[in-house]
């Protein structure tokens, strides 16, 4: 926001790209990947109340802000804060403190068993004592660190060099560290000729995945939702209901994580699928009109439009894989196409979370704009979601959709805001 950058991504961009860095990096160093993941995906809860801190959060005081006007905000921007020691630390001590207190709360209500996972997954985050909590705090930092170079790439509105030099001192762990330096030898350069390395074809995974930051999710911008989720902010989403769901289920959560971060990649190459695809092409009514109603085809016309949807999926599944490391790319494929057929039981929950979280998503939609053709999703979750734990979710949905049909819920509460719409 500061740097009044082009469509910044949102703190769920972040995320999502951060666990899929850690995930694809850990390869190299083995550590405990589930934790990883998850440690990646909780890392930025509490900004959900508190917002995110920065460096430069001290100088910028809303009366600085007023005194200064954009000007003044580029011009110390231009530097690196200068902060004292003592005053930097306890900045970090108070922070931590209104941190745990934040998170502390927005567990509260979680079961048992989940709330121990979670609490004992952000104590270790918190403490960075461990090899998979330093390695998880790292992945998260060098995520924004590629981000940064490649806002300077496209718009050069970011002092690289005060990039560069906030890297250096907090990117200390050996792999990242090499991953670190890829990245300033393709988006710094000048680029030296070198062979085929892992650390490249990671990178150029990771960049490629990025536009999904950017890509809007096909169904909420042909239903003219007000800010159409992007790709990224969907499957961070979905990723959290589908570990936290899958916990109530007793199924394997660590590969439930990975198969919800993989689903939607081949959206980088084969987005703007949906099943209104050859409605639209017939019809001559209005999109907005046509997404009112449930797709129907005839059968024929739906499994070829299936056939289609699944040959553009898997090249582009298989395209956007190609360069990396043959194990992660089968590992990667294979937890795509298990979502896809639904091969195991992670697989088929997982699959019918995603429509479980477009709904949930519909709903906010709708909250905010009653015009919003919501009932579509409605009828899909009957229709395709079969799985009990879930169809007792829809329940509890359906409860608070008929209450806000009613009216709106008034009271006191925090001021929130989504990780979705949370700018970095």
């Amino acid at each position: 926001m500061l740097y009044r950058l082009k469509e910044p991504s949102t703190t769920a961009d972040h995320v999502f790209r951060s666990a899929i860095l850690g995930w694809a990096l850990n390869k190299e160093k083995g550590l405990d990947e589930g934790k990883i993941i998850k440690s990646i995906l909780i890392h930025h809860v509490p900004d959900i109340y508190i917002g995110e801190e920065i460096p430069y959060d001290g100088f910028l005081s809303k009366e600085l802000l007023q005194k200064r006007g954009e000007k003044g905000i580029a011009q110390i921007l231009k530097k690196l804060p200068q902060v004292e020691a003592g005053v930097q630390k306890k900045r970090a001590i108070e922070r931590e403190k209104v941190e745990q207190k934040t998170f502390s709360r927005l567990i509260s209500r979680l079961p048992d068993e989940l709330k121990k996972e979670i609490e004992g997954l952000w104590n270790e985050l918190s403490k960075k004592r461990t090899k998979v909590a330093k390695f998880a705090w790292e992945a998260g930092k060098t995520e924004t660190y590629l981000q940064a170079l490649e806002y300077w790439k496209k718009q050069g509105k970011l002092q690289y060099k005060l990039w560069l030099h906030w890297a250096k001192k907090n990117l200390k762990e050996p792999v990242l560290s090499k991953f670190r330096r890829e990245v300033d030898r393709v988006l710094i350069g000048p680029r030296k000729k070198r062979s085929k390395s892992t650390m490249s074809d990671i990178m150029g995974f990771l960049m490629e995945i990025g536009k999904l930051k950017t890509i809007k999710k096909t169904g909420w911008v042909m239903a003219q939702a007000k800010k159409p989720e992007t790709v990224a902010q969907h499957t961070f989403q979905m990723t959290i209901m589908s570990w936290f769901l899958g916990t109530f289920k007793g199924l394997d959560t660590n590969r439930i994580v990975k198969i919800a971060l993989a689903h939607d990649l081949c959206e980088v190459y084969a987005v703007g699928h949906s099943p209104y695809d050859p409605i639209l092409i017939s019809s001559k009514e209005k999109v907005r009109k046509i997404v009112e109603k449930p797709a129907r085809l005839p059968r024929a016309e739906r499994l070829e439009w299936l056939l289609q949807k699944r040959a553009k999926e898997w090249k582009a599944i298989v395209k956007l894989t190609s360069n990396l490391p043959k194990a992660l790319q089968d590992e990667i494929i294979g937890l795509w196409i298990d979502c896809e057929e639904g091969l195991t039981k992670e697989g088929r929950f997982v699959s019918q979370v995603n429509k479980m979280a477009n709904l949930f998503q519909a709903i906010e939609y709708w909250k905010k704009d009653k015009k919003f053709p919501i009932m579509p999703w409605w009828i899909l979750i009957k229709e395709r979601v079969d799985d009990p734990l879930l169809l007792k979710f829809a329940k509890e949905l359906d409860k608070e959709f008929a209450i806000a049909r009613r009216a709106p819920i008034k009271g006191t509460v925090p001021k929130k805001r989504s990780l979705k719409s949370r700018t970095r």
